[in-house]
């Protein structure tokens, strides 16, 4: 059976997305789902990020998912929901900046100004280096304003795992600002 006409509907059959088939998806979707989502991307790291993001989704699920189309198809419009996903979060990031940078210049304070995006930044920088899940789970909770069950139902976890990456995220960031 050639793979680009694979469609999954069946379960119960004995292949259903074990180790063997996924690696054999993987294998023959990375190259181009990497090729598209570095036209949109300019950021190598985020597309990779976001291609692993999306097999990872695949392996997590496999159990629960049901998939009534070509698996090329289906791989292809989870990387085009994440690529939006990306850049609806650059968006509120920057709107984010920008209402600070606003209320900065509304009591005229460069020097705060200037103090905050430095916090900022470095805070960024702190959150990029944090473990995958624990970031992905500080983002949606900081930055996108998600409840920890939302979060775990988003990311497919449980609730108390969710909290302990995020606890294990504050833990981190704490540390890090503190030693700074």
């Amino acid at each position: 059976m050639d793979r680009e006409d694979l469609v999954f509907q069946d379960k119960r059959t004995v292949d259903w997305l074990d180790e063997r088939l996924f690696k054999s998806l993987f294998d023959q979707y990375w190259k181009r789902l990497y090729g598209f989502c570095m036209h949109h991307i300019p950021d190598t790291d985020d597309a990779q990020e976001i291609i692993q993001q999306v097999f990872l989704s695949l392996w997590e699920r496999r159990d629960r998912l049901d998939i009534d189309v070509n698996i090329g198809h289906y791989l292809f419009s989870a990387v085009r929901r994440r690529i939006a996903r990306y850049y609806r979060d650059r968006a509120f990031a920057r709107e984010r900046l920008s209402y600070a940078n606003d209320f900065c210049e509304e009591t005229n304070n460069t020097e705060e100004t200037i103090l905050f995006n430095d916090i900022q930044r470095y805070i960024d920088s702190l959150v990029h280096r944090l473990p995958c899940r624990c970031q992905q789970v500080y983002t949606l909770s900081r930055n996108s304003g998600l409840t920890i069950p939302e979060i775990a139902r988003q990311l497919g976890i449980s609730e108390k795992t969710a909290e302990a990456h995020l606890t294990k995220a504050l833990k981190i960031l704490k540390a890090a600002i503190k030693s700074a």
